[in-house]
């Protein structure tokens, strides 16, 4: 994703997320960087820190990646498909 397209989908300007990203060191109100954070598919903690909270492997984050992209009904599918998945795991 460009920084033209990050800040188009979390409704910012491109100048105002450059000045976050490069040497200017401006960082973003709460409500932007959640904003930012949600786009991106990752916690505002992730976006300060640049550490998961969970250790994930590549696999992993290539999957969420995919899920936050997910219209609202493909998720609420794959929900039930993951929860069917537990269940026959659990018998």
């Amino acid at each position: 994703m460009s920084v033209k397209e990050l800040a188009a989908a979390a409704g910012i300007s491109g100048n105002t997320l450059l000045s976050y990203i490069d040497a200017r060191g401006y960082l973003p109100n709460v409500e932007t960087a959640v904003k930012i954070a949600k786009t991106l598919g990752v916690s505002v903690e992730y976006l300060v820190t640049g550490k998961r909270t969970v250790a994930t492997d590549k696999e992993t984050d290539d999957f969420i990646q995919t899920f936050v992209h997910l219209t609202k009904h493909d998720k609420k599918l794959l929900e039930k498909i993951a929860d069917s998945m537990k269940e026959i795991e659990e018998d």
